[in-house]
C-alpha cells in the first residue's frame, strides 16, 4: 500500500497544487485502509505543512476513489484529460477553509 503527497506534474492545468493519492493491492481493496490512509496525509498536509488546498485525480469511471474523495470532503472541481495517456480524469479539490469546517 502507498498513500501520501505530491505534486500532479502530469496535469499543468491544476498546477501549483498537491495531490493526495493511494495505491492499494486488490486483496487490501474494501477495508477502509485507503480512507484512512488518505485522510491521515490530508490532516498532515494542512495541519503540519499549512497547505492551502489539496486535490485528487482519478480516471473517470473509478467509483471507489471517488468514493474515498467525498469522504475526505472533497469535491469535484473539473473533468479533463490526462495528457500522459489521454484518458479522462476528475479533479476533487478540498480547501484549507473547507477541510477545518469538516473536522470540528
Amino acid at each position: 500500500m502507498t498513500t501520501g503527497l505530491s505534486v500532479p506534474d502530469f496535469l499543468p492545468e491544476v498546477l501549483p497544487a498537491v495531490e493526495v493519492g493511494w495505491r492499494l493491492g486488490r486483496s487490501h481493496w474494501g477495508q477502509g485502509l485507503a480512507t484512512e490512509a488518505a485522510a491521515a496525509a490530508v490532516r498532515f498536509g494542512f495541519e503540519e505543512r499549512g497547505l492551502e488546498r489539496i486535490v485528487s485525480i482519478t480516471q473517470v469511471g473509478n467509483d471507489a476513489s471517488e468514493r474515498i474523495m467525498t469522504k475526505l470532503g472533497m469535491h469535484p472541481v473539473r473533468e479533463t484529460v490526462n495528457p500522459t495517456c489521454g484518458r479522462r480524469v476528475r479533479v476533487y479539490e478540498l480547501s484549507s477553509d473547507q477541510y477545518v469546517t469538516t473536522t470540528r
